[in-house]
Formats: C-alpha cells, sequence, structure tokens
C-alpha cells in the first residue's frame, strides 16, 4: 500500500486545539485558573496591555468554550484587592483566594504584598470575607507561593516577600474555625515559578521504595499506627481468591501495594526543579502535614525514568489516579515548548506525555485538570511566540488544547463505594439458595439461582423486565406467589406495571378480595457463558470486582461490553480500570476490539499503541535476522533489544501476565523496563496463550473471547418457563409460561465494521482511526473462522506483525 495512506495520528486524537468565544480574558500576568466542575475560573492578574492589575472573575464553560465576565450579585462581599501571583484553592464548592501582590498608597514603588483570605462561592456566586482571628501563627504577607488543601486546612508553603526573598515556612489555616493553628519551618526555597505542592486524594499509591523505612521512623507515625488500629477490627474472612485469610478492610497493604488509608490525612508531594542549565530536581512527601509531628521523607534520589523532566518554569501539578502531572514551559537554545510528564507514585518513575507537534508552535502557557474526563486543559494561543510571551510572563486564552491523559494510563480511579465486610456479605447472599426467587439459566444451561430484589435494585435493565413479569391476581383465599394457580382464561390479563401494588389492592375493595402481585415466570434466559453471568452476578451483589473469575481478560472483556448495551456506569468504570492494569503485548489485540465495541476510545488508543510497539519490535527482530551476523555476535538465537519509545516504554507497557489466569490485575509486577522485556523471545507470544487467537478452543471459550459486534449484540434475555436439562425447579420455584422480553437496550452503532478475531493470515489492512475494517465468516454455531486456512502456520511473531500495516513514523 502507499505510503500516502497513513494512519490517522495518533496525536490528532489524543491533543485536540478548540477555539473559545464569548468574553474572553486579556492576555494576563499571574492570574490564578480553577476548574471546579465543568466551569473554570480566571481571576484577577496584571493586565499585559496597560500592566495594571485587576480583580475580574472570568468564566469558562467547558461544555460550550463560552466566557463570561462574572459581576457580583448586589448582596455579595466586595471582591478581593487586585493583585497577582496569588494562590486559589478548591475546597467544598468554593474557592479560597490567599496572597499575592497589589497596590500600596505608602511604599515608593506603589506596590506591597498581601496576606488576606477572600472566599468565593460557587452556588451563589458571590465573594464573602471571612473574619480570621489573629494567631501567633499567621503567615507573614507573599506573593507567589503554593497552596494545597488536606483535612479541612489551607497549606500555605514558601512564598517571596516584598524584597524577593524566599520565606522557608509552611502556614496552615483551619477552614472551619478560620483560624491560623500551625507554623513550621521549611528549609527549602520554594514558589510558583519553580515548585508544586498537591495532596494526593485517600488510597492513592505511596513509594514502594518507603516499604523499607515503615517502623523505623518518620512513616510509622502515619502507617504503622492505623494498621495497629484497623488490625483490631480484621477478621478472618474468604479472599477474593477464594482463599481463607485474614482480610483487612485498610487500603494500607491491598495486593502487595503500599496505600495510603482512608484515615490517614493526605500527604503532600513537594516538588522543585531549578538550575535549569544542568536542571536539579527534588521530590519531598510531607506526611500528616497537619500534624505537630508531621515528618519530611526525602524521595528525590528515588525517581528514574528512561527520559527525566526538564526544568519547567512556572509548572503546574495535579494528582489523578496513581500519577502526578506536571506541566510547563521549557524553553533552551534548541527547543520552545509546552511539555507534560506523569509520575507514576507507586515507582517514582517518570513519563513523557507525547502530545505530537500541537505544542510545539504557538505559545501555550497555562494547563489545569479536568478530573471528571481525564483530561489536561491547556490554556494559550496557536498564532504567537512562546518566548516572547514568556519573557512578559504572559498568559494567553483564546485558544484550548485539551489533552486525553487516559490514553497513557493517567485516569481517575473508581471510587469505593462499600466496606470488603458489605462486599463479602454481598457474595454470600448470591450463594444462599434460600433468599432466591429466580433463577439466571446460561447458555450452557446451567442454573444461577439469584434474588430478584437485589437485581431490581442494582440492574434497572432486569427491573423493566421484572414489571413486565408480574401480574395481579384476585381471590378470595391467599395466593402463594411462587405456586401456579392462574386460570388459562387469565393469561392475556397482565397487568399495567405503571400501577402500583397498593393501587391494585384499592381499585378491588369494593369485592372484598384480596389482590396480589406475583411474578409469572421465575427464570431468564440470558446467553452468555457461566463465568460470564457469574462474573456479572457478583458485580451486582458486590457492586465491585473483587473475585478471581472476574479478573481474566476474555471475562473482562465481555463483562465491559455488557456495561456498555445495559448503561451500567460503575461496572464501565471498573472493568476499564482492570482491563488498563492487565494491558500487556498479549492482552492488547483483545483490548483493542473490546473498547473499541465500547465506545472506550480512550483505552482503545492506549491498545493501539501497546500494539504499535509491539509491531516496531517485531519489524527490527526480522530486521536483524536478515542482516549476516558478525563472527563475534553471539549465535544464541536471542533477538535484539529494540527498545519502545520512551512514552510507551513506562506509560503503556502493561504488566506480565498472571501466572494464574483469575489472578487480580492489582498483584501483577509491572515492568517499567523495556530492554529487560525484549532482551529475551516474549513468553506472551504464544497464540495458545493468547484467547484472542484461540481458535481451535471449545465454543464456551472461543465465544467468550471474541465478542463480536453482530454475533454478541443479538443475545437478548428471555424469561422462560422450560426447565433446564430435565432437572426440576431449584428451591421449590415454579415457573408459568414463557415471556418474551424487550429488545436489547442498546442497539449497535450504524457503520461499525465486523471484526474477525483469529484470522491472523488474512490480507493486511490498515489501522485508520480507531477501527479495525476486516470482514469475517461465521459458522452457524457463531464462532468465526478464517476465510482461507493456510497449509502451514506462519510464526506467530510474522502472523502478529503482518495484521496491522501502517507507518512506524
Amino acid at each position: 500500500m502507499p505510503t500516502t495512506m497513513q494512519m490517522q495520528s495518533i496525536s490528532g486524537i489524543i491533543t485536540q486545539v478548540r477555539i473559545t468565544s464569548g468574553e474572553v480574558p486579556p492576555p494576563l500576568v499571574g492570574a490564578s485558573v480553577t476548574v471546579v466542575g465543568n466551569k473554570v475560573f480566571v481571576f484577577a492578574g496584571r493586565l499585559v496591555s496597560s500592566r495594571k492589575m485587576t480583580n475580574h472573575m472570568h468564566v469558562l464553560d467547558i461544555n460550550t468554550l463560552v466566557w463570561t465576565r462574572h459581576i457580583p450579585p448586589p448582596d455579595s462581599d466586595k471582591p478581593p484587592k487586585p493583585r497577582y501571583f496569588h494562590s486559589a484553592s478548591v475546597f467544598e464548592n468554593s474557592i479560597v483566594m490567599f496572597g499575592g501582590m497589589g497596590y500600596s498608597r505608602v511604599s515608593a514603588d506603589g506596590l506591597c504584598v498581601l496576606d488576606d483570605i477572600s472566599v468565593f462561592d460557587i452556588e451563589t456566586m458571590s465573594w464573602r470575607r471571612p473574619e480570621i482571628k489573629p494567631s501567633l501563627f499567621a503567615p507573614r504577607p507573599r506573593y507567589a507561593h503554593l497552596s494545597s488543601i488536606t483535612e479541612n486546612k489551607l497549606i500555605i508553603v514558601g512564598g517571596q516577600d516584598m524584597n524577593n526573598n524566599y520565606l522557608g515556612e509552611i502556614n496552615i489555616l483551619d477552614l472551619k474555625t478560620w483560624e491560623w493553628v500551625q507554623v513550621k519551618n521549611l528549609d527549602k526555597h520554594v514558589g510558583a515559578y519553580r515548585s508544586i505542592a498537591i495532596t494526593t486524594p485517600p488510597g492513592t499509591r505511596l513509594p514502594v521504595m518507603l516499604k523499607d523505612n515503615i517502623g523505623g521512623g518518620g512513616v510509622d507515625t502515619s502507617l504503622e499506627m492505623i494498621e495497629q488500629q484497623q488490625g483490631n477490627d480484621s477478621k478472618e474472612t474468604i479472599t477474593p481468591a477464594g482463599i481463607s485469610g485474614n482480610h483487612r478492610a485498610s487500603l494500607v497493604r491491598q495486593y502487595g501495594e503500599l496505600l495510603q488509608s482512608s484515615q490517614e490525612p493526605n500527604p503532600i508531594y513537594l516538588y522543585t526543579n531549578y538550575n535549569f542549565a544542568d536542571v536539579k530536581r527534588e521530590l519531598q512527601l510531607i506526611f500528616s502535614p497537619t500534624s505537630p509531628s508531621s515528618t519530611i521523607e526525602d524521595c528525590s534520589s528515588f525517581m528514574s525514568g528512561s527520559i527525566m523532566p526538564p526544568g519547567l518554569r512556572f509548572p503546574t501539578g495535579h494528582t489523578l489516579g496513581h500519577h502526578l502531572i506536571l506541566a510547563g514551559t521549557y524553553l533552551s537554545p534548541q527547543s520552545h515548548a509546552y511539555t507534560i510528564w506523569s509520575l507514576n507514585l507507586g515507582t517514582l518513575t517518570w513519563s513523557r506525555i507525547e502530545t505530537g507537534t500541537v505544542f510545539g508552535s504557538g505559545s501555550w502557557n497555562k494547563g489545569v485538570l479536568h478530573e471528571d474526563t481525564n483530561r489536561l486543559l491547556v490554556f494559550g494561543h496557536r498564532s504567537r511566540n512562546l518566548l516572547e510571551d514568556y519573557n512578559h510572563r504572559q498568559v494567553n486564552f483564546d485558544h484550548l488544547a485539551t489533552v486525553d491523559l487516559e490514553a497513557f494510563g493517567v485516569y481517575k480511579l473508581p471510587k469505593t463505594t462499600c466496606s470488603s465486610l458489605a462486599q463479602e456479605m454481598g457474595l454470600s447472599l448470591l450463594n444462599e439458595p434460600a433468599v432466591s426467587d429466580f433463577r439466571i439459566i446460561t447458555r450452557e444451561n446451567q442454573s444461577i439461582s439469584v434474588n430478584s430484589a437485589v437485581l431490581c435494585q442494582r440492574w434497572p435493565y432486569f427491573a423493566d423486565l421484572m414489571k413486565s413479569n408480574r401480574e395481579a391476581v384476585q381471590g378470595k383465599n391467599s395466593v402463594d406467589p411462587t405456586i401456579n394457580n392462574i386460570d388459562e382464561e387469565d393469561e392475556d390479563n397482565d397487568v399495567d406495571p405503571t400501577i402500583p401494588k397498593q393501587d391494585l389492592t384499592a381499585n378491588n375493595n369494593n369485592n372484598n378480595d384480596n389482590t396480589r402481585t406475583i411474578i409469572k415466570s421465575h427464570s431468564m434466559v440470558f446467553p452468555y457463558p457461566y463465568a460470564v453471568v457469574i462474573a456479572l452476578l457478583q458485580f451486582i451483589y458486590t457492586d465491585n470486582l473483587l473475585t478471581a473469575q472476574q479478573y481474566q481478560p476474555h471475562v473482562l472483556s465481555q463483562l465491559l461490553l455488557l456495561a456498555d448495551m445495559y448503561n451500567l456506569k460503575r461496572l464501565r468504570e471498573l472493568t476499564a480500570h482492570a482491563l488498563h492494569q492487565m494491558l500487556n503485548m498479549s492482552t492488547a489485540p483483545l483490548i483493542f476490539e473490546t473498547a473499541a465495541l465500547s465506545h472506550k476510545t480512550s483505552l482503545q488508543i492506549r491498545a493501539l499503541k501497546m500494539m504499535i510497539a509491539a509491531k516496531k519490535m517485531i519489524q527490527q527482530q526480522q530486521l536483524r535476522s536478515n542482516t549476516p551476523q558478525h563472527p563475534q555476535r553471539s549465535t544464541s538465537g536471542e533477538p535484539s533489544q529494540a527498545s519502545p519509545t520512551s512514552s510507551l516504554s513506562s506509560s503503556t507497557s502493561g504488566f506480565h501476565h498472571p501466572s494464574s489466569p483469575g489472578m487480580s490485575p492489582q498483584r501483577q509486577n509491572f515492568n517499567s523496563n523495556p530492554s529487560h522485556q525484549q532482551s529475551q523471545p516474549h513468553p506472551l507470544f504464544d497464540p495458545r496463550q493468547s484467547p484472542l487467537f484461540d481458535n481451535n478452543s471449545s465454543n464456551n471459550n472461543s465465544n467468550a473471547t471474541s465478542p463480536t459486534l453482530s454475533a454478541y449484540r443479538a443475545r437478548t434475555p428471555s424469561i422462560t418457563s422450560r426447565h433446564v436439562g430435565g432437572r426440576p425447579s431449584v428451591s421449590g420455584f415454579s415457573t408459568t409460561r414463557s415471556y418474551s422480553p424487550p429488545s436489547t437496550p442498546r442497539q449497535p452503532p450504524m457503520g461499525l465494521p465486523q471484526h474477525t478475531m483469529g484470522n491472523l493470515d488474512s490480507d493486511t489492512n490498515s489501522i485508520v482511526g480507531v477501527a479495525l475494517d476486516q470482514p469475517s465468516t461465521t459458522n452457524s454455531n457463531g464462532t468465526v473462522k478464517s476465510k482461507e486456512k493456510p497449509k502451514k502456520k506462519k510464526k506467530f511473531l510474522e502472523a502478529f506483525g503482518s495484521k496491522f500495516s501502517m507507518s512506524s513514523q
């Protein structure tokens, strides 16, 4: 195929530039940019045109990209004084402003540094000035400082005074009592020009190298004490793998990782870079920042990566999932660009967020995180000069570039919805037939007893089915809802599911008859494999993925498709997270196709990048094998080392395939060294180990691992009255007559191509955009087969490489 037919640029999908409209803020110096919900708030700053400071508030609607200048309502307090290089921190649907540089009537140059507090209420869109109680811990006036919020406390770090001297102190303000409660010394020069200070949410990974320090001072006060407290509440339970053991509700040590507890005050990460000619990087971790006995752990020497961040000026920092996001302006004699980096908080490994050529031109100045969409919003102007704007410290707001961070494995983690005890009780309830009144029949005709009330509460589609599966029965005698005593002549008299049971009873009071609503059928055919059905039911009963049965790639893939079909948002988040964690060269094709069918574009792009990296490695291996070897070179048959790009080496390299197919992805070891990964033949390149290429497996496995669009979405659950395999009804349940449910809730989008999952030797097709366009041939039993079976099977490396024809540039 000619090289002019190039694959659509991945960077064009990851990073998109759009124009803002409305009352766009003028170019500003030292303005604060804050994201709350779907709004961006730009406050104060100094005008570049007139060099005058302002106290204006501009608001951007992220959905419409329209700016408006906000005018406070009449009952609002006065806005803060004009200023710049102040701090703005989000707290309980409000923005807390502190400090900065403003005007003075007494100084010679007419300037001064400030130490006041103002609060902007997002709900009322008005200002208020809280009364701050006098305290010995009050901070000195400052500007260009750092701020963060943890445990209802505002933390002010560093900054500079009027003489541009760094202030080595940390001040803490109680946001409930509005009183300065602590001051601590900090032997560091930190400020907005060179540093960031961010707080991590509960459940975030802690650096694995700190395990050695636990119990040895410093960190023991923040972790060991919690383990002792929570150890008293531990009990003998069944772990997700089905093994009896001491399962703790704490998140401190889950799946072999060191996680911060939800009961522990959030630590603060303090990152500083300076001496930009020969950049120096420092990383401190402040445990229990609001405690008088807080400690600072220096993690500077633990940072690593194939490429380290350069010196970034006026950096911004955020936390998303288990990563720290660092962005800022990079200036060198050879390059002027806005760069974005991510730091894995568990391994302290840096990787670059590759955004293509978008930030290589124009002037991009300020980045903020929109957590709900896993995107970094970067403001700037694509037609201006970055160096010129930087010399004026100018920030532009005309254009907005959005960077999809999830495509690099950086995303918001699913929240914990219930305790481990509740999850264990849910699993116990699923395994208890005595509380079941309904049966789910799988594709293999296996029956699973369930409680219809639980399914109706957690599965809206099943609740709709059950509304039509009930009818009102009248009679003077009491009617057992599990016994079939309905006359044949009443078969067509279905009750209106919109009429409550109480209303049905009231309508028949004149006849003095008892009216009851009974279930017409007590079983439902759900045409999916038993492993998938039981995994879905385990989620419904626990609202989590926690068993070994659920953490298998082919099961997770079908769960993600089911979540998309039935609009189960929670299941969609959990399965996407699990597939992100187990993404590697073996699972990438399966995850790629599953993500395409379930509209998870970010996961699909990440899997595509993994396959591109694999193809590059295969091409280089084939090139080396065709090149005459040097006499001194070893003939051991090991393939040459061909490392993927630096951005893929740490961000898109997946976890090793677990030793057990049911092992939770959190238990897998992360491999951040691509050279080690490729120094010998990859054990995952055996097609017999990859569910995507298993064409000789049983019908159960092949259908479970090949979720094609037409065959998969044609399966519709149906209420049935037949007994399964001649077996009597379970738990005394009797059925009445068959029931036809409505059609599948979500129909497949028009125009999507069919996907063949096992035809490795078919004609090569280009991957354009995010979907494979490859026809498939289906047997009568629904399995996918190749059009032409090769006489001799090719090597898997060659077959894998021939499937994807694209430019390696």
